[in-house]
């Protein structure tokens, strides 16, 4: 047979192996009744070819894809690269593929994306959500695409969610400083438009108000989650005229800054500076020191969300039923970068 550039169709294989395409697609699919020695002709035939079945044209006809759309704000934070890890495997256990996109917190980009897996007929959607307007989450609901928000939620949580305990985690890591014998804490954090961020502040505060400490105003740098901001935002907080004893990182991507920051001033951890993370990375355990941090299991996180996602695309939820909201819960690792405040003034190079 002359072939062209083309991709080989359903129809070269039928007419290589001498058959109908209904025949073909049975033979091949291994659903209905084919003979041996046309199924054979079949497979030779597939094999010369080298034809892989269109899966996205499948799809459309049977509305099932098996796949899973995965949609988190980047790729560079070592937290959703580690939870997508996770996930990919957790899915393909269940039969399913992962359809992986970033959105850099970009509302239009997220929509775009967002509109492109519907379109490719994904069977449910893990998504971490940027914009998580009303317009959007409810253009989801219409489209009947199960979907599970995961580490923010949407507004008036009109989408199953599987979130982290934010604001019992800050809090525990206040707690630990403040019993160490901090009264002046840094908190650094990221955009408080996003359900995680904003619990993780409101954490903070109440941790303060709990103990009778005031909320110091020029404390508290709330900005992004990127490593920029925690190096601008570290130094901010070290040039004060009485710059904190300890900081408290609310994101696991921002500490690369923070720790350019502080060595950039000269800074010593722990005794001229405490320092908490809310996430845990696999290096925190071997850096110098070792950093104290609210850790989050992303595989116990992984399990629930396809579970509740799995769920959902089973047994759909009904008009009237309330979204689910999953709580996973922390440990606070206490290493070496935690200690009793300084009692000398801060000196900086």
């Amino acid at each position: 047979m002359v072939r062209d550039n083309k991709r080989p169709s359903l129809k070269d294989v039928a007419i290589l192996a001498g058959t109908s395409t209904a025949t073909a697609s049975r033979a091949i699919s291994g659903r209905g009744y084919v003979s041996a020695e046309t199924r054979r002709r079949v497979l030779a035939a597939v094999e010369e070819l080298s034809y892989q079945p269109n899966l996205q044209a499948r799809a459309l006809r049977q509305r099932s894809s098996s796949t899973i759309g995965l949609v988190i704000p980047n790729l560079l934070n070592a937290y959703y690269t580690a939870l997508a890890d996770s996930l990919s495997q957790l899915l393909y256990a269940k039969g399913y593929h992962l359809l992986l996109a970033s959105t850099r917190d970009d509302p239009e980009v997220e929509q775009n994306i967002l509109s492109d897996m519907v379109g490719r007929v994904v069977d449910g959607l893990l998504w971490v959500p940027a914009s998580a307007s009303l317009e959007l989450t409810g253009y989801l609901l219409g489209q009947h695409t199960p979907t599970v928000a995961i580490v923010r939620r949407v507004p008036h949580d009109m989408l199953d969610a599987i979130v982290f305990e934010d604001y019992a985690g800050s809090q525990a890591a206040m707690r630990h400083l403040i019993s160490l014998g901090h009264e002046r804490i840094g908190y650094i954090g990221g955009d408080t438009r996003y359900s995680s961020n904003f619990d993780r502040w409101q954490g903070f505060l109440n941790a303060l108000q709990d103990h009778g400490l005031p909320a110091d105003d020029c404390l508290v740098k709330l900005g992004s989650t990127w490593s920029e901001w925690g190096e601008k935002a570290t130094s901010e907080l070290l040039n004060q005229e009485e710059p904190p004893t300890a900081i408290f990182v609310a994101s696991n991507a921002i500490i690369p800054g923070v720790l350019k920051a502080l060595r950039q001033h000269a800074v010593q951890l722990p005794e001229d500076m405490s320092l908490v993370c809310f996430d845990d990375l696999d290096w925190f355990s071997y850096s110098l020191p070792p950093i104290t941090a609210v850790t989050t299991n992303h595989l116990r996180f992984a399990e629930a969300a396809v579970d509740l996602l799995m769920n959902r695309i089973h047994t759909p939820k009904v008009a009237g039923e309330p979204s689910a909201l999953v709580q996973i819960n922390f440990d606070l690792i206490v290493r070496q970068s935690t200690m009793a405040p300084r009692r000398y003034p801060l000196l900086q190079t």
